[in-house]
């Protein structure tokens, strides 16, 4: 059975730069929330300067935190497909009108988090471009309904 709900979502993402420097972005965007048995899936539209993109964000709460794991696709200008499980390196690419850009996460945690009206996400992990750590990120996705 589906259930899909009408949410407000606010996403915090903060990326520490090998060199020191700290990126922080944060958006609230209004979304849905589908709820299938053992899965949330929050959808909403992401907005970066000309870039407009749709963004999927799968989660699947496990028996324990070790267990949790997290799917992020973006559909867009710069095209993506993220897997997040705790202890594993996973790769994949970015998508751009340039042709594609090896990337891969490396998760230290992925946490979940539901309450009556709505439920948080936390994802803390390092990012790899080309072999290289290029960045240590930490999202932060609230959505309530």
């Amino acid at each position: 059975m589906c259930e899909e709900k009408k949410a407000r979502i606010r996403i915090v993402s903060r990326l520490r730069e090998p060199d020191g420097g700290v990126q922080e972005i944060k958006h609230a965007r209004p979304g849905l929330l589908r709820r299938t048995d053992g899965e949330i899936m929050l959808e909403y539209e992401d907005v970066q300067e000309e870039d407009r993109a749709r963004v999927t964000l799968s989660m699947a709460p496990g028996r324990t935190a070790a267990e949790n794991r997290a799917h992020m696709r973006r559909c867009g200008m710069v095209s993506s497909a993220l897997t997040f499980l705790p202890g594993e390196k996973i790769a994949s690419v970015y998508v751009t009108v340039y042709g594609e850009i090896p990337v891969a996460v490396d998760t230290r945690s992925v946490a979940i988090r539901e309450t009556a009206c709505g439920g948080e996400l936390a994802l803390d992990y390092d990012v790899y471009m080309g072999g290289e750590r290029t960045s240590r990120a930490r999202l932060e996705v609230t959505w309530r309904v």
